[in-house]
């Protein structure tokens, strides 16, 4: 397995072994989010929220760029489509087909010309006024490789995969080179993984009526 194919990477990581314990954190944004329509969940990885916008009673559309994380998370997950999909380009997904964007920590793997596609790419199959709610790599995550400097666009490799890790300046960048207007962006501790992880959350809103 080469580590520079993050497919791969992340096919003989999900073949080994369950990545994440659960963690209720959508319960935080619960006045926000819708509870009917479509919902994206970008990057599902075991489908722990892909559960949850079910639970939510919304129709969930699955994507990730690993198999692997695809037949664990359509085990899980039967009621939801599960397809293979690369955030930058989602190909077989309609402009404004969907309320509700979910990436969680699935945007924080591309420099800044792959970043601005992928954003644009929420944008485009987001409905006008629909969500992204997104969690991101931030720029203190210091556990998870984190460098001394974030200012820049360069990538960062951890565990045999490049990463982005965000100040507030370079998520407001993106956002100003979309239709996408935010709503909140916020640092919280999480402790999905073991060790202590500094993280953004941002609520994006897509502008149209």
């Amino acid at each position: 397995m080469s580590d520079s194919d993050p497919k791969a990477v992340w096919n003989g990581r999900y073949a080994r072994q369950a990545l994440a314990c659960d963690e209720d954190w959508l319960q935080a944004w619960d006045a926000l989010l819708p509870r009917s329509g479509a919902a994206l969940d970008l990057g599902c990885g075991d489908g722990l929220e892909t559960t949850r916008l079910l639970d939510r009673g919304l129709a969930v559309t699955a994507v990730d760029i690993s198999e692997q994380a695809l037949a664990r998370a359509g085990q899980r997950n039967p009621q939801a489509q599960h397809r293979r999909s690369d955030a930058r380009e989602l190909v077989g997904m309609a402009d404004s087909s969907f309320d509700l964007v979910l990436a969680h920590l699935s945007l924080h793997y591309f420099d800044r010309a792959d970043s601005l596609r992928a954003f644009a790419e929420v944008a485009r199959v987001l409905k006008p006024q629909g969500l992204l709610l997104a969690g991101l790599n931030a720029d203190d995550d210091v556990n998870y490789g984190a460098p001394a400097d974030a200012s820049g666009w360069g990538l960062t490799r951890v565990d045999g995969l490049p990463k982005q890790f965000f100040t507030e300046a370079k998520l407001l960048e993106l956002l100003t080179a979309t239709s996408l207007q935010a709503v909140q962006l916020r640092k919280r501790q999480s402790l999905r993984y073991g060790a202590p992880k500094s993280l953004w959350e941002l609520v994006a809103r897509k502008a149209g009526t």
